[in-house]
Protein backbone atom coordinates (compact mmCIF):
# COMPACT_ATOMS: atom_id res chain seq x y z
CA UNK A 1 0.00 0.00 0.00
CA UNK A 2 2.86 2.32 0.81
CA UNK A 3 4.41 1.58 -2.48
CA UNK A 4 1.14 2.60 -4.26
CA UNK A 5 1.00 5.88 -2.35
CA UNK A 6 4.56 6.73 -3.28
CA UNK A 7 3.87 5.95 -6.89
CA UNK A 8 0.80 8.16 -6.90
CA UNK A 9 2.66 10.94 -5.13
CA UNK A 10 5.43 10.71 -7.71
CA UNK A 11 3.04 10.73 -10.68
CA UNK A 12 0.77 13.47 -9.34
CA UNK A 13 3.08 16.38 -10.36
CA UNK A 14 3.27 14.95 -13.85
CA UNK A 15 -0.47 15.42 -14.22
CA UNK A 16 0.07 19.15 -13.83
CA UNK A 17 2.37 19.08 -16.87
CA UNK A 18 -0.28 17.91 -19.31
CA UNK A 19 -1.47 20.55 -21.69
CA UNK A 20 -4.65 22.30 -20.69
CA UNK A 21 -7.69 21.92 -22.85
CA UNK A 22 -8.43 25.02 -24.88
CA UNK A 23 -11.10 27.22 -23.47
CA UNK A 24 -14.28 27.62 -25.42
CA UNK A 25 -14.82 31.04 -26.87
CA UNK A 26 -17.47 33.07 -25.09
CA UNK A 27 -20.95 32.95 -26.54
CA UNK A 28 -21.84 35.99 -28.55
CA UNK A 29 -23.75 38.50 -26.56
CA UNK A 30 -27.30 39.07 -27.61
CA UNK A 31 -27.64 42.37 -29.39
CA UNK A 32 -28.81 45.05 -27.01
CA UNK A 33 -32.37 46.20 -27.50
CA UNK A 34 -32.99 49.19 -29.69
CA UNK A 35 -33.64 52.57 -28.21
CA UNK A 36 -37.23 53.71 -28.53
CA UNK A 37 -36.26 56.11 -31.31
CA UNK A 38 -34.44 53.39 -33.27
CA UNK A 39 -37.34 50.95 -32.93
CA UNK A 40 -39.79 53.66 -34.00
CA UNK A 41 -37.67 54.48 -37.06
CA UNK A 42 -37.47 50.83 -38.10
CA UNK A 43 -41.24 50.50 -37.82
CA UNK A 44 -41.78 53.70 -39.84
CA UNK A 45 -39.29 52.60 -42.48
CA UNK A 46 -40.97 49.21 -42.69
CA UNK A 47 -44.41 50.79 -43.08
CA UNK A 48 -43.01 53.08 -45.76
CA UNK A 49 -41.52 50.12 -47.61
CA UNK A 50 -44.83 48.24 -47.40
CA UNK A 51 -46.68 51.20 -48.93
CA UNK A 52 -44.18 51.63 -51.76
CA UNK A 53 -44.31 47.91 -52.53
CA UNK A 54 -48.12 47.89 -52.58
CA UNK A 55 -48.25 50.95 -54.85
CA UNK A 56 -45.62 49.47 -57.17
CA UNK A 57 -47.47 46.16 -57.53
CA UNK A 58 -50.49 47.97 -58.94
CA UNK A 59 -48.54 49.30 -61.93
CA UNK A 60 -48.47 45.97 -63.75
CA UNK A 61 -52.26 45.99 -64.23
CA UNK A 62 -53.22 49.64 -63.95
CA UNK A 63 -50.49 51.73 -65.61
CA UNK A 64 -50.69 52.81 -69.21
CA UNK A 65 -47.09 53.84 -69.74
CA UNK A 66 -44.53 51.05 -70.07
CA UNK A 67 -42.02 53.28 -68.28
CA UNK A 68 -44.35 53.57 -65.29
CA UNK A 69 -44.78 49.78 -65.31
CA UNK A 70 -41.01 49.34 -65.36
CA UNK A 71 -40.66 51.91 -62.59
CA UNK A 72 -43.24 50.05 -60.50
CA UNK A 73 -41.45 46.75 -60.99
CA UNK A 74 -38.16 48.33 -59.91
CA UNK A 75 -39.84 50.01 -56.90
CA UNK A 76 -41.15 46.64 -55.72
CA UNK A 77 -37.75 45.01 -56.15
CA UNK A 78 -35.81 47.79 -54.37
CA UNK A 79 -38.17 48.29 -51.46
CA UNK A 80 -38.57 44.54 -50.88
CA UNK A 81 -34.78 44.27 -50.64
CA UNK A 82 -34.71 47.18 -48.19
CA UNK A 83 -37.54 45.66 -46.17
CA UNK A 84 -35.64 42.36 -46.01
CA UNK A 85 -32.58 44.14 -44.60
CA UNK A 86 -34.83 45.88 -42.05
CA UNK A 87 -36.28 42.51 -41.01
CA UNK A 88 -32.82 41.06 -40.56
CA UNK A 89 -31.72 44.02 -38.47
CA UNK A 90 -34.89 43.94 -36.38
CA UNK A 91 -34.55 40.18 -35.84
CA UNK A 92 -31.12 40.64 -34.27
CA UNK A 93 -32.74 42.83 -31.62
CA UNK A 94 -35.95 40.82 -31.11
CA UNK A 95 -38.11 43.45 -32.79
CA UNK A 96 -41.04 42.26 -34.88
CA UNK A 97 -42.03 44.43 -37.83
CA UNK A 98 -45.59 44.79 -39.03
CA UNK A 99 -46.78 43.21 -42.24
CA UNK A 100 -49.89 45.33 -42.78
CA UNK A 101 -50.34 48.77 -44.27
CA UNK A 102 -51.29 51.77 -42.18
CA UNK A 103 -54.90 52.90 -42.57
CA UNK A 104 -53.88 56.01 -44.56
CA UNK A 105 -51.72 53.97 -46.91
CA UNK A 106 -54.49 51.42 -47.35
CA UNK A 107 -56.89 54.24 -48.27
CA UNK A 108 -54.40 55.55 -50.87
CA UNK A 109 -53.99 52.03 -52.22
CA UNK A 110 -57.75 51.62 -52.48
CA UNK A 111 -58.04 54.90 -54.41
CA UNK A 112 -55.19 53.92 -56.73
CA UNK A 113 -56.64 50.49 -57.39
CA UNK A 114 -59.78 52.09 -58.85
CA UNK A 115 -57.80 54.03 -61.47
CA UNK A 116 -56.46 52.88 -64.83
CA UNK A 117 -54.45 54.35 -67.70
CA UNK A 118 -53.28 57.95 -67.63
CA UNK A 119 -55.21 58.83 -64.49
CA UNK A 120 -53.49 55.95 -62.68
CA UNK A 121 -50.09 56.99 -64.02
CA UNK A 122 -50.50 60.52 -62.63
CA UNK A 123 -51.94 59.38 -59.30
CA UNK A 124 -49.30 56.68 -58.88
CA UNK A 125 -46.37 59.02 -59.50
CA UNK A 126 -47.88 61.59 -57.15
CA UNK A 127 -48.39 58.93 -54.45
CA UNK A 128 -44.85 57.64 -54.97
CA UNK A 129 -43.43 61.14 -54.63
CA UNK A 130 -45.56 62.04 -51.61
CA UNK A 131 -44.80 58.79 -49.80
CA UNK A 132 -41.06 59.22 -50.40
CA UNK A 133 -41.11 62.81 -49.19
CA UNK A 134 -43.05 61.90 -46.07
CA UNK A 135 -40.25 59.69 -44.77
CA UNK A 136 -37.69 62.51 -44.94
CA UNK A 137 -38.31 63.79 -41.40
CA UNK A 138 -37.95 60.33 -39.86
CA UNK A 139 -34.72 59.74 -41.76
CA UNK A 140 -33.29 63.11 -40.74
CA UNK A 141 -34.00 62.48 -37.07
CA UNK A 142 -32.19 59.14 -37.16
CA UNK A 143 -28.90 60.74 -38.13
CA UNK A 144 -28.97 62.98 -35.05
CA UNK A 145 -30.40 60.55 -32.48
CA UNK A 146 -29.03 57.06 -33.10
CA UNK A 147 -25.67 55.64 -32.20
CA UNK A 148 -26.35 52.33 -33.95
CA UNK A 149 -24.36 52.15 -37.19
CA UNK A 150 -26.73 49.55 -38.68
CA UNK A 151 -29.71 51.85 -38.18
CA UNK A 152 -27.78 54.73 -39.78
CA UNK A 153 -26.90 52.52 -42.74
CA UNK A 154 -30.53 51.51 -43.13
CA UNK A 155 -31.60 55.16 -43.01
CA UNK A 156 -29.01 56.09 -45.61
CA UNK A 157 -30.17 53.29 -47.91
CA UNK A 158 -33.78 54.39 -47.54
CA UNK A 159 -32.84 58.00 -48.21
CA UNK A 160 -31.07 57.00 -51.44
CA UNK A 161 -34.05 54.91 -52.57
CA UNK A 162 -36.48 57.71 -51.86
CA UNK A 163 -34.36 60.28 -53.66
CA UNK A 164 -34.13 58.04 -56.71
CA UNK A 165 -37.90 57.65 -56.91
CA UNK A 166 -38.68 61.27 -56.06
CA UNK A 167 -36.47 62.24 -58.99
CA UNK A 168 -38.25 59.72 -61.20
CA UNK A 169 -41.62 61.09 -60.15
CA UNK A 170 -40.63 64.67 -60.87
CA UNK A 171 -39.25 63.71 -64.27
CA UNK A 172 -42.38 61.75 -65.26
CA UNK A 173 -45.14 63.95 -63.86
CA UNK A 174 -44.85 66.67 -66.55
CA UNK A 175 -44.88 64.05 -69.30
CA UNK A 176 -48.06 62.37 -68.09
CA UNK A 177 -49.91 65.51 -67.02
CA UNK A 178 -52.85 66.55 -69.10
CA UNK A 179 -53.97 70.11 -69.39
CA UNK A 180 -57.51 71.10 -69.98
CA UNK A 181 -58.11 74.37 -71.73
CA UNK A 182 -61.42 76.08 -71.90
CA UNK A 183 -62.10 77.52 -75.30
CA UNK A 184 -64.30 80.42 -76.13
CA UNK A 185 -63.78 82.28 -72.86
CA UNK A 186 -62.29 85.73 -72.80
Amino acid sequence: MRHGLWTMAALFPLCACTPAYPRLPPLPDKAPPFTTADAAFLQQANEHDLAQIAFGKLTSDHARSPEIKDNGTQVVKDYEAHRKSLSTLAGKHDLTLTTTLLADDQAKLDRLSKLHGKSFDRAYMTALRDESQSSGAAIASVFTTTKDSDVKTSATDLQKLDQRYISAAYSWLPQIATRRHKTGQK
